[in-house]
């Protein structure tokens, strides 16, 4: 019997990107003793020192030794209680490891995880960081142009920028509220009726500012709502009747972002509060993030993933849909940054909505070397919060 090859780590080592004053992506290259390198992605928004200080620590704990499997490779990063640094770093070296073991056996990283079950994979654009002009007319915008220009039949805005309902009086809630309301309303208006609109409102919204938008978009056809309510904040009761109340409308209610483990997974989907679960393969990790998708399936909810960085974890995720028995439609952070297409070695072309699985290693053709480290080169801006910076997510 042949023995089987040798899984010996010779380096670990990373890049940071700097994209915009709101993003800075971290690209893991980990390579093998004897075959090709393989990517992942640690991007972790206000913590890139940290992320690098681990992503070091992984070089003295994996270079040079030989593993028996991807098992091995990452338990020897796991520790109780681990930062949310070391967790990211974890899980990017998964998908380097998977990605450049798929590499050297010549299949696909969907063939390497089971699949795949589909040759394209639906996608949605999130134009929301990308967007300068927060305006309703700047939403429309630039909504229209990734329609009109790039094929999308999916969109997603996350619209109401400052809108915290812990901190916000009567007053400028309502205010605040009424902006997204309208920027949402513009964005369909730009779009047509034939293109899904989804909204993401990042915890900010209490149940009743939750129902209120609802109430005045029943006209507009959302596609899905995603995190309206803080997960920690209201009890299971609240989140089921907001799903309720979002379902009579023909809305769904999606969620989910944040799990890391099955235990989670399974108390998130015992909750009833979601109609899709959209889990983030940076906490999940790949194998994990498989079970915990297959197991909200099973349990009557639809997938999706959490995909608002870079190139790389792009194109890990697509390859992560295309092996899953059942998929509803994936993320794709759009228009932040030209440097998207750069790294990934030129745009992607979309057939009918949809991202075609690539036939090539891995999870296709590497990263544009030069520029990474071109990119790296020019060093990074670091910004330790993102309040203030409208359309980053944590702006409030």
């Amino acid at each position: 019997m042949q023995a089987p090859q040798s899984l010996t780590v010779r380096s670990v080592s990373a890049f940071v990107i700097a994209v915009s004053p709101k993003t800075n992506w971290i690209v893991v290259e980990l390579a093998l003793a004897d075959g090709p390198s393989g990517w992942g992605e640690a991007t972790l928004a206000g913590a890139e020192e940290a992320v690098l200080a681990e992503i070091g620590h992984a070089q003295t704990l994996l270079a040079g030794v030989a593993f028996s499997g991807p098992a091995e490779v990452t338990g020897r990063l796991r520790m109780t209680h681990a930062s949310q640094a070391r967790m990211i770093v974890m899980r990017a070296v998964e998908q380097a490891v998977l990605d450049a073991l798929a590499r050297r056996a010549g299949v696909p990283l969907a063939a390497f995880l089971g699949g795949p079950e589909r040759q394209a994979v639906p996608v949605y654009a999130n134009i929301n960081r990308g967007i300068v002009d927060r305006t309703p007319a700047g939403f429309a915008a630039r909504a229209r142009e990734v329609v009109t220009v790039e094929g999308y039949k999916a969109v997603k805005i996350a619209p109401f920028d400052g809108l915290d309902w812990k901190r916000c009086d009567h007053a400028s809630g309502a205010r605040l509220l009424a902006d997204g309301i309208a920027r949402i309303v513009a964005v369909r208006e730009a779009v047509g009726p034939g293109v899904a609109l989804l909204v993401d409102c990042h915890s900010r919204l209490s149940p009743v500012m939750a129902r209120t938008a609802l109430r005045a978009l029943e006209s507009v056809a959302l596609f899905w709502f995603e995190e309206p309510l803080a997960e920690d904040a209201f009890d299971d009761h609240t989140g089921r009747a907001l799903r309720s109340f979002a379902n009579d409308r023909g809305i769904r209610i999606a969620g989910g972002e944040h799990l890391a483990g099955m235990t989670e997974a399974r108390d998130f989907l015992a909750r009833g509060t979601c109609d899709a679960i959209l889990p983030d393969l940076r906490w999940t990790g790949l194998r994990s993030g498989l079970s915990i998708l297959e197991l909200a399936a099973c349990s009557g909810v639809e997938v999706s993933l959490h995909n608002p960085v870079g190139p790389v974890l792009d194109r890990i995720s697509v390859q992560m849909a295309a092996a899953l028995p059942s998929f509803l439609i994936l993320e794709r952070q759009v228009r932040e940054s030209p440097l998207f297409d750069e790294i990934r070695g030129g745009p992607q072309t979309l057939a009918d909505g949809a991202i075609p699985l690539e036939a090539a290693p891995g999870f296709g053709a590497p990263p544009d070397r030069a520029v990474l480290e071109r990119c790296a080169a020019q060093g990074f801006q670091r910004r330790a919060s993102l309040a203030g910076v409208a359309g980053a997510g944590g702006d409030a």
